[in-house]
């Protein structure tokens, strides 16, 4: 299998930018939102549990109102797509068995093959954190995907910009997510940046690669 040039992903990854101005007429390709939903459905997380949904969020009436609850945002109304990351409020015993029942059939196990497995996912993460650390958790593995769907958008020229600045509880009431047993945490917007984007093209502020990245040799 051929490999992108290194050359040419860090030129995708440079010319990435948190776009502000969306070109509201431009549609991404069917096949390309495919393979974005795709990436986020096969990211990685802790022991593979998936702890969030991820709500794609369709309705210009519904993201007007989304955009006023992200203190207007232009990017969730501009952009062509546009979705929420929410983390599940009960994650729990019945979200492990689901998974290694998954797993299970997945992979042609016998029962007893995952009971181990279950049995150091319980300790670690439904009785070793507490609710407020495993909310925590559950955002980090949010996050991550959310990682995955940038780098994927950009490797195709697709531009993103991801949206923490959302009031959550107008979130909650919009997209009816008591209901759905969920809270959002954080959104992002999928499109193309318009002509009239300038936040894009200026330069990268960065600190020093040296000074980012530490070496430690034991």
């Amino acid at each position: 299998m051929d490999h992108p040039s290194i050359e040419s992903l860090q030129q995708a990854w440079l010319r990435r930018a948190a776009v502000k101005r969306f070109d509201p007429s431009r549609k991404l390709p069917q096949e390309d939102w495919g393979f974005l939903l795709e990436v986020v459905a096969n990211s990685p997380s802790s022991y593979g549990l998936q702890p969030y949904r991820v709500l794609e969020v369709r309705g210009v009436e519904l993201r007007q109102k989304l955009s006023e609850a992200s203190f207007g945002q232009p990017q969730v109304t501009d952009s062509d797509r546009f979705l929420v990351f929410a983390i599940q409020d009960d994650f729990g015993e019945a979200e492990v068995d689901a998974h290694l029942e998954r797993m299970r059939t997945v992979r042609n196990l016998p029962s007893e093959a995952v009971g181990a497995y279950r049995e150091k996912v319980m300790a670690r993460i439904v009785n070793g954190l507490t609710p407020v650390q495993r909310k925590a958790w559950q955002a980090r593995q949010a996050y991550i995907a959310l990682g995955a769907l940038m780098w994927a958008a950009a490797q195709r020229g697709i531009d993103t910009c991801p949206l923490e600045a959302i009031d959550t509880e107008c979130y909650a009431e919009l997209l009816d997510l008591p209901w759905k047993g969920l809270t959002a945490v954080v959104a992002c917007a999928v499109g193309y940046r318009g002509a009239d984007e300038s936040y894009a093209l200026q330069p990268k502020v960065r600190m020093p690669r040296e000074e980012l990245i530490l070496v430690v040799e034991g």
